[in-house]
């Protein structure tokens, strides 16, 4: 199972879309670069080594980074984003899948993903 050799990305009701550059190796990336600034999106699987409670933990990690180039006037500006799910490689991925949504729908929702920016814990 693979993601799609493009994903659009809706920033500020403009759509970006990033072509896949990379894949492999239990990965995936994908990138859109124009002469100002560059989009950068990571797509990751990995199994952790057992830890402290014997469980042996399945990661699925995304990583958005995007980019505003320097110039003669303005210093360079780095946004990112991370996301990662963690369950246990026998746990039901169905279980581990409504616990994210669950945590992404409440960061869309209202003004949670506002007040997190600006510092509200």
């Amino acid at each position: 199972m693979a993601f799609p050799a493009t994903i659009t990305l809706t920033i500020n009701a403009i759509a970006k879309v990033l072509d896949r550059v990379n894949d492999g190796n239990n990965s995936s990336e994908y990138l859109l670069a124009t002469a100002t600034e560059s989009f950068t999106l990571k797509i990751r699987q990995s199994v952790e080594s057992v830890d402290s409670d014997g469980l042996v933990m399945k990661r699925h990690n995304v990583f958005f980074e995007h980019i505003v180039y320097p110039t003669p006037t303005s210093a360079i500006k780095r946004r990112t984003v991370t996301v990662t799910v963690r369950n246990d490689r026998y746990d039901d991925p169905a279980l581990a899948t409504y616990v994210g949504k669950a945590v992404t729908s409440w960061l869309g929702t209202s003004t949670n993903m506002d007040d997190l920016v600006k510092g509200a814990n």
